[in-house]
């Protein structure tokens, strides 16, 4: 994890983490020596049957099949101002995690003589064309694909601009650090999967707001990326030796896609050569300590002095249990149906028919957030799969194989990730038709995806991004977890990643198994120490021989002890202000789930609900100046009711209206696209606590919630409440087990 010197709190979304602002500019772009022809990225490695981008193809045939697609037949009501428009755009980009984000005119000399066309998809089509069907999972690869087409037309009639989005590239492995034979010479392949993720989600997006758009990828595209990348100011001539291109900051090492579309645009400025003073200003001082809230230049390539399969945040000097902090009677939690879910419960009517229909607009309701799911839809297929017939010489050893899978993970941009063996509890019993769930992986491999803190800080938690803050992590989980799942697989072991799209475990058990953080106050939640509550997550399950990591300990327990910040900011008060209670074989602070799915699916002013991950001490931005208090919270105790209440003094929770980059868009019942009526706003409430007495709050044990395969069947609130009551103290069901025992 690099530490910033200076705090990015002021500095625009849609100018990035690099500072292209710093870069003089030029009218013309100058094209230099660019012959206009392009090849398809080659994304396997036949030659290494341990390459993880044997694995990557699948996943950029799918966004490569949904390049072109119908758009809304209404446009709709966005600024008309160009400008206003390209930085929404750029800042939605980086919000995805694109390293760089640019706008350029597109004209005739963009145009490639011959187009580039993903040869895997060609010779899908050529194989469904005969006959053939996908065996089990080769060690090079065998891709499945949906059923969607490629528009083979070349032309991009009314495509007038293009926003082009590069993504960065690590380090490259070095030769005996953990996982180099599944990463070396995987760069380019990383990178453009990752580009086109983000260009996949922002074509969609535009076809919701009524403008037609075309994804263009390394292996599938009309557009000549260098020609783009010149005018936009992406890229200069030279740099590399070669008489090509490069990036004044990144050289030649990243990845491209490109989205065409309809939408008109404020074109950014290429480049012109530097003098003196104008390369003092994009490289001097300003730049190398990140002046501004930039990325320093000191950091250099992510992963720069660190080893992959350690992360990007500090994790191993957590103080590691044998046991997680909160009790676990694993011998007496039941298995839970997903019918027990309760979103699940309220698309079957069980909260009544007005919250039976918010739930189906649920993420369609937000543009941004319905950009996501087309994608992770058709990636679902992937998550599964046979694995090849013989299992792959050197993969024995769990330790290594843990390590490897992590630096994976890790390389392909997951921000935790912790291993766990997997009790039978974290299994759910049955599948939403009802039909029974039998254990079948003995590991899980938890991944944890940042929701990211920039954007949080524009946001009140609870308004029309915290949808697509949800699906932002979930899309990102699902691809790592995807990719890595396949990848175990052509190594010759079973492995199954689970999304939020498609699961058969539940997470939570998982990530506090794996050592990935604590059982917090917001009740059903991890917390992690350097990202607090801010992020979702994906499971890997398999029975590939790993080494599990513990549990952690970093003193939350009695910090949440001395705050009640998330339970006073709460909207809808569902979070306890009292002790904790026994649930099911758990010790928590039990939220009332009822009260928050009611709130986030029927949400008037917003897209969902994130106010406890958004008012957290926890959710910090990472700069030097946080360090000591992050460190006392830890180690500390007397003074973490302190920092809460410092938390609170200096305005952490509160909106930073220059973060804010998103416009407030809500859908109706015929599927167009509106301005919200209203959206909220919230600033620190401070309200008076609850005492805990007269809190009412539910919850719902087994006994008290529907059968598997059940119809309509509410939830019995009174009981629900009585139940909560009577509920056993940890302290006293400690006791209880102490004399069983």
């Amino acid at each position: 994890m690099t530490v910033k010197l200076f705090s990015s709190r002021r500095r625009p979304m849609h100018l990035g983490p690099y500072p292209l602002e710093r870069l003089a500019r030029a009218q013309t772009p100058a094209h230099g020596h660019i012959s206009g022809a392009a090849e398809s990225l080659q994304l396997s490695d036949p030659e290494n049957p341990l390459s993880l981008a044997n694995s990557m193809q699948p996943y950029m045939d799918v966004v490569d099949n949904m390049r072109t697609g119908t758009s809304a037949k209404d446009e709709a009501p966005i600024p008309t101002d160009a400008e206003e428009r390209a930085r929404h755009m750029k800042a939605a980009c980086y919000f995805l995690d694109a390293g760089m984000a640019a706008v350029c005119r597109i004209d005739g000399s963009m145009h490639l003589a011959t187009p580039v066309e993903n040869a895997s998809l060609q010779q899908s089509r050529a194989d469904t064309d005969q006959g053939k069907r996908a065996g089990p999972e080769q060690s090079v690869f065998t891709t499945q694909h949906t059923d969607m087409q490629v528009d083979k037309t070349t032309e991009l009639a009314g495509h007038s601009h293009a926003l082009i989005i590069l993504v960065e590239y690590s380090r490259d492995p070095e030769p005996g650090e953990p996982g180099y034979e599944w990463l070396r010479n995987t760069q380019a392949q990383r990178a453009a999967v990752l580009a086109a993720e983000i260009a996949g989600v922002m074509t969609c997006y535009l076809r919701f707001l009524g403008f037609d758009a075309r994804t263009h990828t390394a292996t599938a595209r009309e557009l000549d990326f260098d020609r783009l990348l010149l005018a936009s100011g992406l890229a200069e001539s030279g740099g590399n030796g070669a008489g090509g291109i490069s990036n004044p900051y990144l050289g030649t090492g990243f990845g491209t896609a490109a989205v065409s579309t309809t939408l008109t645009l404020a074109a950014d400025k290429p480049l012109t050569s530097r003098g003196l003073r104008d390369q003092w200003r994009a490289h001097g001082p300003g730049w190398w300590f990140g002046f501004n809230g930039s990325r320093p230049g000191y950091a250099g390539r992510p992963y720069k002095n660190r080893s992959f399969h350690l992360g990007p945040f500090p994790m191993e000097k957590l103080k590691r249990v044998e046991s997680t902090t909160t009790l676990i009677d694993a011998d007496n939690i039941p298995r839970v149906p997903k019918r027990h879910n309760m979103f699940l419960r309220a698309a079957k009517g069980d909260l009544g028919e007005k919250t039976q229909y918010q739930v189906r607009r649920f993420v369609p309701k937000s543009p941004f957030s319905h950009a996501t799911a087309p994608l992770m839809s058709a990636r679902v297929p992937l998550q599964s799969g046979t694995p090849a017939g013989q299992t792959a010489p050197g993969t024995d050893d769990p330790g290594k194989n843990a390590d490897a899978i992590k630096a994976a993970l890790y390389y392909l941009g997951a921000d935790m990730v912790g291993i766990c063996e997997l009790k039978n509890y974290a299994w759910y019993s049955h599948d939403s038709d009802g039909s029974p769930i039998t254990p079948y992986h003995k590991y899980g491999i938890a991944i944890l995806i940042d929701q990211g803190y920039e954007t949080m800080e524009g946001a009140s938690g609870d308004d029309w991004i915290s949808g697509a803050q949800s699906m932002r992590g979930y899309l990102r989980a699902q691809l790592t977890g995807g990719i890595v799942s396949s990848h175990i697989r052509s190594l010759g072991y079973p492995a199954r990643c689970h999304s939020s799209m498609d699961q058969d475990v539940l997470h939570i058990p998982i990530i506090l198994e794996a050592g990935l953080g604590e059982l917090s106050r917001i009740g059903e939640l991890v917390l992690n120490p350097f990202v607090g509550p801010r992020f979702k997550s994906g499971v890997i399950t398999t029975d590939m021989p790993l080494e599990p990591d513990k549990p952690v300990d970093f003193g939350l327990q009695d910090f949440c002890n001395q705050c009640n910040k998330c339970a006073r900011e709460c909207p809808c008060s569902a979070i306890p202000f009292g002790d904790k209670i026994m649930f099911n074989g758990y010790e928590m602070w039990k939220p009332d789930v009822e009260k928050c799915a009611r709130y986030r699916i029927t949400n008037p002013g917003g897209s969902a609900c994130g106010r406890c991950m958004k008012t957290c001490p926890w959710n910090i931005e990472g700069v030097l100046k946080e360090r000591p208090f992050l460190w006392a919270a830890m180690h500390l105790p007397f003074t973490r009711k302190w920092i809460a209440k410092l938390d609170d003094k200096i305005g952490n929770g509160r909106i930073n209206p220059v973060k804010k980059w998103w416009w407030d868009l809500d859908t109706d019942d015929n599927g167009k696209v509106i301005p919200a009526k209203r959206s909220n706003a919230r600033q620190l409430v401070f309200r008076q606590p609850i005492k805990p007495e007269e809190q009412k709050l539910a919850c719902y044990p087994p006994d008290l919630a529907p059968a598997p395969d059940s119809d309509i069947s509410g939830p019995d609130r009174n009981r629900g409440v009585e139940a909560y009551r009577k509920a056993i103290k940890p302290e006293i069901y400690r006791q209880g087990k102490a004399t069983r025992h």
